[in-house]
């Protein structure tokens, strides 16, 4: 994937020490908490390492963040990930497999490309759910 320039910016710590900071264009959030991928629970295994794997080899690791939190909740709709990209909000479940992480990278490079929100579309629809007011009042977006 090619990569847009980056970009940065000056923060001030709280120490008052300067520090330059990489500005992203997105993050993707992956539960991995008390129920998503909890197996013990009877929920799907969470794949981690199809996230960690793609985001290295499809190149977003300097534009789009991964992290792997505790619960986003919530937990009936386990595996949830949350993907924020250019400010919006795009939550997700029951991702349970390597063609549905796959999915989400797809997206990930579309949205990337065209620079902006993007409507989820193809094996993500049937995925994605409102978690937040914000949310709700961006579904006309």
């Amino acid at each position: 994937m090619n990569s847009a320039p980056e970009r940065f910016t000056e923060v001030v710590r709280a120490d008052g020490t300067e520090r330059e900071v990489r500005v992203l264009e997105g993050h993707i959030f992956v539960c991995k908490g008390c129920c998503c991928g909890n197996v013990d629970r009877d929920f799907p295994e969470v794949p981690l390492e199809d996230f960690k794997s793609q985001w290295k080899a499809r190149g977003t690791r300097r534009r789009v963040h991964l992290t792997i939190p505790g619960c986003l909740g919530p937990c009936p709709l386990a595996n949830v990930v949350l993907l924020i990209l250019y400010g919006q909000s795009v939550w997700l479940h029951s991702i349970n497999s390597t063609s549905r992480v796959t999915a989400i990278y797809d997206y990930v490079e579309r949205v990337l490309v065209a620079g902006d929100y993007l409507p989820v579309n193809g094996l993500l629809s049937d995925h994605e759910f409102n978690r937040c007011v914000f949310d709700a009042c961006a579904e006309g977006r």
